[in-house]
């Protein structure tokens, strides 16, 4: 995989010397112009997150990896079982952080949001079953926010309103993240037909 970087976007290089040690799988969004310019333009205003990834959904939260052969493996599998899935965001929720004392804006699915449920589920079975936190639960989700009151992310959450943003998720992406830059390790075409 060759390197490649972009404010905004993430980056893709191989594996290697000062990568940190969590891993994640998500899927970016593929999306109109007009609903990417939307969301960026939110996630610009608000989220503090948003030079260092581009918008996406994520299923398999950071980990210690058990074995980045066996994940590897398993997220290609779990795709290749797996159509992709069109989604349509639909509103805006703000949402406490479950590990940390802030709240989220998260955009959060209609349309799909079932199918990207079923995907989360099946990628934490295997070698993932052990690193599934069952006292979160998964709400689908594109965070667009971070807001250290959960009051600010409640006024945020109104200001957006309804959402209708279609959109289509079409692969996974086993990444890394250094707390600067977003590293793809693999990524996986879903590909059943």
């Amino acid at each position: 995989m060759t390197a490649a970087k972009a404010r905004g976007s993430l980056s893709s290089k191989r594996r290697g010397g000062g990568i940190g040690d969590l891993l994640a799988i998500i899927s970016r969004l593929e999306l109109g112009a007009a609903d990417r310019r939307r969301i960026e333009a939110i996630r610009r205003r608000c989220d503090p997150m948003h030079p260092y990834f581009a918008a996406h959904f994520t299923y398999v939260f950071p980990f210690d990896s058990p074995g980045l052969d066996e994940v590897r493996a398993h997220a290609a599998g779990v795709a290749g079982a797996t159509a992709a899935i069109p989604f349509r965001l639909v509103a805006a929720r703000a949402v406490p952080d479950a590990t940390a004392p802030r709240s989220h804006v998260f955009l959060v699915p209609g349309e799909g949001g079932d199918a990207l449920r079923r995907l989360h589920d099946r990628l934490y079975t295997g070698p993932l079953a052990g690193t599934l936190r069952r006292d979160i639960p998964y709400i689908p989700h594109v965070t667009v926010g971070a807001f250290p009151e959960h009051a600010e992310a409640e006024r945020a959450a109104a200001a957006i309103g309804p959402a209708d943003i279609a959109g289509t998720v079409s692969a996974l992406e086993l990444t890394t993240f250094d707390g600067r830059d977003v590293t793809i390790i693999a990524r996986f075409r879903l590909s059943l037909e």
